[in-house]
């Protein structure tokens, strides 16, 4: 479990510095907005009105949203470095998001 936490944490300092990491609620929104199809995470504290409103709206068939459950904000923050982030996402279609995705699937605990 740590070292899959370790390795998803690495691949949003990747994602982050290749400049394809979109952080924050607003960011994401826009994207959204404009219909790219994205994997959007969600820090383990998650469940905040945007995640709901993502689920329940019409983004929801076009990305895929996913909580992090062992993933606090912080530790996300801190990996991207940028401060207090909770929600980041990511073009369905990269290999970062393909490389998150498998990971995820690896330890089978993901909230979808």
């Amino acid at each position: 479990m740590k070292k899959r936490k370790e390795a998803l944490l690495s691949v949003f300092g990747m994602a982050r510095r290749a400049n394809i990491l979109q952080i924050g609620q607003d960011i994401v929104k826009s994207s959204l907005a404009r219909g790219e199809a994205l994997l959007v995470l969600f820090a383990g504290e998650g469940e905040s009105s945007f995640y709901r409103s993502l689920q329940n709206g019409r983004f929801a068939e076009k990305s895929t949203i996913t909580v992090l459950p062992d993933i606090s904000g912080s530790e996300l923050s801190a990996a991207i470095g940028s401060g207090n982030v909770k929600v980041v996402a990511l073009p369905l279609r990269s290999g970062f998001a393909r490389s998150i995705s498998q990971l995820l699937a690896e330890g089978g605990d993901v909230n979808e």
